[in-house]
């Protein structure tokens, strides 16, 4: 049995990296209590780790680590620790800080077995984080122990901080696991090594990286080679798969399909992909053999994931019901959050932004979802270059539909200035076109102190 505390000290970090000391720790076994890569949400006792990332460099943050009382900072190239580092900042030199992140995740995932947590993966073009969410929710509901992915850390960083920040006395741990190229998941999973996998669709994903559904499903289903030796997988019913999933010839785990669940309905959230998303969950809880009544007890007090299908205001008449689910989307995503629209009352207003990376379909999409929203909502605001094209092509009525190609200083005060209190609105898109920005706007104009 592996000593969990015995990983978390300068020197095992040091062999577990394969790293070299620039400047050596003062005390070679003290206790680190945690790794981040972001030094302003490190806590005192956490090593960080200096990422080079695409808008910040670690590198340039090691005063601010220092300042939160990091023990130890992990680089990837010779440097001189910070001038006000007045007790010593410890610096291990590595090839790879992104590699070194993830081998000490490897390791940590090794202790974590070893102790009795099991991992849960949760894959899927659709329905990850409400999935993760619910799993974790009715495995705390039924008394067990765990943690789970904070938001959505499920890419190489992610990913390997998610087990990392696991208590090897937890019960489970549910990581998800993300991807918009090929290859991403099969990476992650060999790092997961999950005990369960739960994949929760498959829908018409980045297909600018992966071409078609056949391209998605290859890419979803990498994560089954790499589950644990009677672990388990839980697939969607076969024939809600637009195409299959692809086992490994001879599968060393169990394979549960989910379809709607009687077990699930008693869930709160809106909408079938919603009561999917608990069935997924439901039969996972019951892989810990927790008890179909105990599980049906969880799903009524169960909540939405921030900007997943979220319900703000339902309960307020004096203000719009906003179904916020502003994280991400696409064609999938967007065809159920109209759905959960649609069930609503009039007046409905659909804001949508453009759906990014799907290349070759991008048009095609783009005009089947506005037509949809003009369908579905008495009034729709289409808002990036893919739909105020589509909008055009479609010769949408103007009066049904507004489109403009970008977002401008005014849109969201002027959306906002249309509305009644008596409306319900869907707010969804890619997470680059950032919709959220509508809901300041709405603050504003149906404030405690003057609303509409």
């Amino acid at each position: 049995m592996i000593d969990p505390d015995a990983l978390w000290t300068p020197d095992a970090f040091a062999e577990l990296t394969g790293g070299r000391w620039l400047v050596p720790p003062q005390d070679p076994a003290a206790a680190i209590t945690g790794v981040g890569i972001d030094s302003r949400t490190l806590a005192p006792g956490e090593a960080f780790v200096a990422i080079a990332g695409e808008r910040f460099d670690g590198h340039a943050f090691l005063d601010k680590a220092q300042a939160a009382g990091a023990p130890l900072a992990i680089v990837e190239r010779d440097m001189a620790p910070p001038d006000n580092a007045d007790d010593g900042l410890a610096l291990l030199r590595v090839d790879s800080t992104v590699a070194a992140l993830q081998a000490l995740a490897a390791r940590w995932r090794a202790v974590l077995g070893a102790a009795g947590c099991r991992i849960i993966s949760v894959c899927g073009s659709n329905g990850k984080t409400t999935t993760r969410h619910l799993i974790h929710h009715v495995l705390s509901h039924a008394g067990l122990a765990g943690s789970q992915s904070p938001k959505s850390f499920n890419n190489h960083l992610g990913v390997p901080l998610t087990l990392l920040g696991a208590k090897a006395g937890d019960d489970f741990l549910v990581a998800e696991i993300g991807t918009n190229h090929p290859g991403e998941i099969d990476a992650l999973a060999a790092l997961v090594r999950p005990d369960i996998a739960v994949v929760t669709s498959i829908g018409e994903e980045h297909l600018e990286f992966f071409r078609d559904l056949h391209g998605v499903a290859r890419e979803e289903s990498a994560v089954l080679a790499h589950i644990a030796a009677g672990g388990g997988a839980v697939l969607p019913a076969e024939d809600r798969l637009p195409v299959p999933l692809t086992l490994p010839p001879e599968p060393a785990f169990t394979v549960t399909h989910f379809d709607l669940d009687p077990v699930a309905a008693g869930l709160a959230l809106p909408g079938e992909h919603n009561r999917l998303n608990a069935s997924a969950a439901t039969a996972v809880a019951r892989c810990f053999r927790i008890g179909d009544e105990a599980i049906a007890a969880a799903w009524p007090a169960a909540g939405h994931a921030p900007m997943r299908g979220e319900l703000l205001h339902a309960d307020d008449p004096a203000r719009p019901t906003v179904i916020n689910d502003a994280y991400n989307a696409n064609p999938t995503s967007m065809r159920a959050a109209l759905a959960v629209l649609g069930q609503y009352p009039s007046p409905r207003l659909a804001v949508l932004g453009d759906m990014l990376e799907l290349g070759p379909v991008a048009a095609s999409a783009h005009r089947d979802i506005a037509a949809l929203a003009a369908d579905t909502a008495e009034h729709c605001v289409l808002i990036g270059p893919r739909f105020a094209a589509a909008a055009a092509q479609l010769a949408l009525d103007a009066r049904a539909v507004s489109a403009y190609p970008e977002w401008t200083h005014t849109l969201a005060a002027d959306i906002a200035a249309g509305l009644e209190a008596d409306a319900t609105v869907l707010i969804k898109g890619s997470r680059g076109m950032a919709v959220e920005r509508l809901l300041p706007a709405l603050d504003s104009r149906f404030d405690a102190a003057g609303r509409a």
